[in-house]
């Protein structure tokens, strides 16, 4: 089990080795690179194993003194240890930082698991009535047990959005420990039981702040200062991911100028209109930074898709994971060991084009009566998207036709927002799988009582952020042995803008205008404002041509998945298609493509 994350921590391992329960851990060295920082820890009864890292534990250390405890490393480990000791699960109330911990109580026979607010660290659990392994990637609790059965569940979600959310797995007995949760497995009895410690709702429901708009962007920009400060803390060199957009430009340019020379990385394509790599340079000379930039093509991407299932050992379908995974290997190369990136604030400050675009189809199609809707959905419905199709040559028409065929028949924001969020719709799901899913987020009606935009921002938060964002740049940096940090999710970020009144996230047609404004005070307007593009892959380029044997050696009749899993005469249907040159989805393709590796690798 261990050498199957020797990756996430080469520097170090060790073992506990109990009568009812056992613990192993690998290390990545960051702070305290001594031997006294070794894992599992122990302390009096307590044992604990723990990935991630917990940035304010001088802190914390300075309190415990005061209680009598003493310190014989400089390791946050240490301060984590102690600090549960002292106040139980209460100690992580006072943690900020991420962290995935294990603390096992030999004399209660207690195991209690820990997982960050946001879930920057990923913490995985089995559980079959009578054993109970976790661990921080799926493929070690593969190693544990081969007797693991695909859950349906999640390959709906799996095909509907490209990941597979908290609390599922690719498996049914596979679970993952929800971020702001905490989970306690009693040995004796064979129980597990999780509770919630933190959630940014209640700060949702808080009177929203009356102060200025100047007022506002100078506690913002405190509270960004302080998360980079916070997120430098390390004994080895750190570096920062560099795109050119607003949030990574900021998160460099804080740096630059509060901490001082600074390493900037980012990788670019030789397609254009998928490259921000110019963008990235131009900040990168105005802040003064140390840049370097590398550029992906089709061959560099095939040998890394070649270990994509080894890296995201569950289906994962976020092509982006592939260039984050060559620019982790260019920190890595520098000799960098902890890169900061600046995910979250699409989510938080409400950065995707998504969420306007969603709130002006949404209030045309709520809008009408629902029993026109519903009949212009039952035309839609007769006609069909594949005879519309040959009437209209509109790149993905069948794909959007259904889509907008099926939000007709929806009667809230939030079955909306799905809609434009699903890869595949309803009607393809269940042609693919036998059966369709819907999801309720808790959240979504929270925000949407304040705005609509901001239900859609809580469903990201909750979902798309922590298991497809968050899992894509852990994955990444661990396969290389580096640690991956999130200043803008530090949840005190998060609790201060859930009481910003939401005119000033989403401002006269301007996305992140709170953020835009700290950024004002350190980049000029020009080098910023421009259409925002993402992380995507050139995929048509690559899959019509250099990536396209990836298809034939996965989508031949003997290759895909057969029997109960997916409709093979679907996929044949979709790959001829695309064989013969027409309109496909290329991303409905690469989800199947992305499923097919993983199964062989790991299933049959």
């Amino acid at each position: 089990m261990l050498r199957s994350i020797h990756h996430r921590g080469p520097d170090d391992s060790g073992r506990y080795e109990g009568e009812k329960f056992s613990l192993g851990h690998v290390r990545l060295s960051i702070l305290d690179l001594s031997s006294l920082g070794h894992q599992p820890m122990q302390y009096e009864h307590l044992v604990m194993v723990y990935n991630g890292e917990v940035y304010n534990f001088e802190e914390i250390k300075e309190e415990l003194l005061l209680h009598g405890y003493t310190f014989v490393s400089h390791s946050d480990s240490e301060v984590i240890l102690k600090a549960y000791h002292k106040w139980g699960i209460k100690a992580v109330d006072r943690f900020i930082g991420m962290f995935a911990i294990a603390f096992y109580d030999t004399t209660a026979q207690r195991v209690t698991l820990v997982r960050d607010r946001v879930g920057v660290k990923p913490l995985y659990y089995y559980h079959d009535g009578k054993d109970f392994v976790f661990a921080s990637e799926l493929k070690t609790i593969m190693e544990y047990t081969g007797d693991l059965v695909i859950s349906h569940d999640a390959m709906g979600e799996f095909f509907s959005f490209g990941y597979i959310s908290s609390n599922l797995s690719i498996f049914e007995q596979c679970f993952k420990l929800p971020a702001g949760h905490y989970g306690v497995f009693d040995i004796d009895r064979a129980t597990f039981e999780v509770h919630e410690y933190w959630s940014v709702i209640p700060f949702f429901r808080m009177a929203k702040f009356q102060k200025s708009e100047e007022e506002l962007v100078d506690e913002l920009e405190a509270l960004l200062i302080d998360a980079c400060r916070y997120r430098m803390v390390a004994d080895v060199p750190v570096g920062v991911f560099l795109s050119g957009g607003v949030d990574s430009s900021l998160v460099a340019a804080i740096l630059r100028k509060h901490h001082g020379d600074i390493h900037t990385f980012t990788i670019g394509f030789k397609e254009e209109r998928y490259s921000e790599a110019a963008y990235a340079r131009g900040v990168a000379e105005h802040i003064g930074t140390t840049h370097t930039e590398r550029f992906l093509d089709a061959s560099e991407a095939k040998e890394i898709l070649d270990h994509f299932t080894d890296i995201y050992d569950e289906p994962f379908g976020d092509s982006s994971g592939i260039p984050t995974t060559l620019v982790s290997r260019v920190a890595k190369e520098a000799g960098v060991k902890v890169v900061l990136s600046a995910d979250g604030g699409d989510e938080v400050f409400c950065g995707y084009e998504r969420y306007w675009l969603g709130h002006k189809v949404g209030r045309v199609v709520l809008a009408m009566p629902y029993f026109i809707r519903k009949t212009l959905a039952w035309l839609m419905d007769r006609i069909g998207s594949q005879r519309a199709s040959k009437l209209v040559r509109i790149r993905n028409f069948e794909h959007k036709y259904n889509q907008l065929s099926e939000m007709l028949r929806d009667e809230s924001w939030q079955d909306v927002y799905q809609k434009m969020l699903r890869t595949f719709k309803g009607t393809e799901t269940k042609e693919l799988l036998g059966s369709d899913i819907r999801i309720e987020e808790k959240s979504f009606p929270v925000g949407e009582k304040e705005h609509p935009m901001q239900g859609m921002m809580l469903w990201d938060y909750h979902r798309y952020l922590t298991d497809d964002i968050l899992v894509k740049v852990d994955r990444a940096t661990m396969s290389v042995s580096i640690e991956g940090r999130e200043p803008l999710l530090d949840h005190r970020i998060a609790e201060f803008m859930a009481r910003v009144p939401f005119r000033l996230k989403y401002k006269d047609g301007t996305s992140k205008y709170l953020l835009r404004k700290v950024l004002e005070r350190y980049i000029p307007k020009e080098l910023i404002d421009r259409p925002k593009m993402g992380f995507a892959i050139p995929m048509e380029e690559w899959f019509g041509k250099d990536l396209r044997e990836l298809f034939e050696t996965n989508f031949t009749a003997q290759e895909t998945v057969g029997g109960k899993l997916l409709n093979n005469s679907y996929i044949q249907n979709e790959y001829d298609k695309f064989k013969k040159g027409k309109l496909v989805n290329m991303n409905k393709l690469w989800l199947i493509l992305v499923f097919q590796m993983w199964y062989r690798k790991y299933v049959r």
